[in-house]
């Protein structure tokens, strides 16, 4: 996108001057006298402050330009002085043993192959770190971020980092959890990078680097993701189910956040939860609209579109991935957490059906007013708060 008059500056700045003058003197005023009505609240049952919380990153969305770190290097080594209660690490390539099946075989078509990346582990405050190995029977949560797959970052500077932050605040049990800095996609009109399956491979290798350079035992590992990290969490546990390694088995558990578990969206008609939870949501796009088109269209690379239309790794709940039962036999426990308000909610609950279907042990948490990816959001109480604490049981419990 920097190749648009509208990137390079002064257009830059003006452009930012005039938005963001326009909302904090005329919109956000308009909202507070319209809002002030619960009826003309996107749910009456709002409080006046998240409506306008809820508007006002709707319009953000609307920006035009990036205003975010575009310097931000994933090859550099973040030291110390520029983490709190952190640790940063590298995570070595997955060995070509581990480079298997399916993501293999998509990756001769679209060029993706194994790298290094960057990881960090969050710390509970107080902690002590001693280096990454893991004490005897000590459990902990590999995340995986959300972002559409082309935005945000591990580092725990990212609002992403809440959400494993909350579990860290009320867990008994977990006083570390481990992200990777998956690589990112692009799009038109940007240069096409990192197509699908380099954030799986990315994924894996976080998930090796436990198991193997950590030393916690596959049975104590939360594979936890929100949004697309959701998504990333589920392509990661089908790729060791169906490629079983003796020395790589599956996790203890999966946490599903308000997964994007069909990138098609195939479930988009006027009874859909992308048509009637538009006006509630933090998404400005229009109801109808492919969701996150750019995402979707790196992510997908040189891949036609009926790839993310039919494929169990990308879109495993889609109305066009088949067979309907089976996809989720040997699927370890897993834990589904929703936003009633949401427009992906469909996604939650079409993979709520099938996974009983295949006689998966399901745990379903979705509270009727919450938003997408409600659990990165402080500012989301009670049904933040509430929902960590559930779901950090169900991990002691592990």
């Amino acid at each position: 996108m920097a190749g648009r008059p509208i990137d390079r500056q002064p257009w830059k700045t003006l452009y930012l001057i005039r938005f963001f003058a326009t909302l904090l003197f005329v919109k956000l005023p308009l909202w507070l006298i319209w809002y002030s009505i619960p009826w003309h609240r996107p749910r009456s049952s709002w409080t006046i402050k998240r409506a306008i919380i809820v508007r006002t990153i709707k319009e953000l969305f609307t920006l035009e330009v990036s205003i975010g770190d575009d310097a931000r290097d994933p090859t550099r080594e973040v030291p110390d002085s520029e983490l709190e209660d952190a640790k940063f690490v590298w995570v070595e390539p997955v060995p070509d043993e581990l480079f298997c099946g399916e993501i293999r075989r998509v990756a001769s078509i679209t060029g993706a192959q194994p790298t290094r990346i960057a990881g960090y582990w969050l710390l509970r405050q107080g902690y002590a770190w001693t280096g990454p190995r893991a004490k005897p029977g000590e459990k902990t949560v590999l995340h995986l971020h959300g972002g559409a797959f082309y935005i945000g970052t591990a580092n725990p500077s990212d609002t992403t980092a809440n959400f494993t932050r909350g579990l860290l605040a009320h867990s008994q049990t977990v006083e570390r959890t481990f992200a990777v800095d998956y690589r990112l996609t692009a799009s038109a009109p940007d240069p096409p990078a990192n197509p699908f399956p380099a954030a799986v491979l990315d994924a894996l290798a976080g998930y090796r680097y436990l198991v193997h350079t950590a030393g916690f035992a596959p049975e104590h590992i939360v594979v936890a993701g929100d949004s697309a990290g959701g998504n990333l969490a589920l392509a990661l546990v089908r790729h060791l189910i169906e490629n079983p390694d003796p020395a790589l088995p599956p996790p203890g558990r999966i946490l599903s956040a308000s997964g994007w578990l069909d990138l098609s969206m195939s479930r988009r008609g006027p009874d859909s939860s992308a048509v009637l939870n538009a006006p509630s949501d933090i998404f400005d796009e229009k109801p109808g609209e492919l969701f996150a088109k750019y995402g979707v269209l790196g992510l997908l690379g040189p891949l036609d579109f009926e790839f993310a239309q039919t494929s169990r790794y990308v879109s495993p709940v889609s109305l066009d991935c088949k067979p309907e039962t089976g996809l989720f036999e040997g699927f370890p426990e897993t834990y589904v957490v929703a936003g009633g308000a949401e427009r992906l909610l469909d996604d939650s609950k079409a993979l709520i059906a099938r996974m009983r279907a295949d006689r998966v042990s399901v745990v379903e948490d979705i509270p009727p007013d919450a938003v997408h990816d409600f659990l990165v959001f402080t500012w989301h109480d009670p049904e933040r708060t509430e929902v960590l604490k559930r779901v950090s049981r169900w991990i002691d419990m592990m």
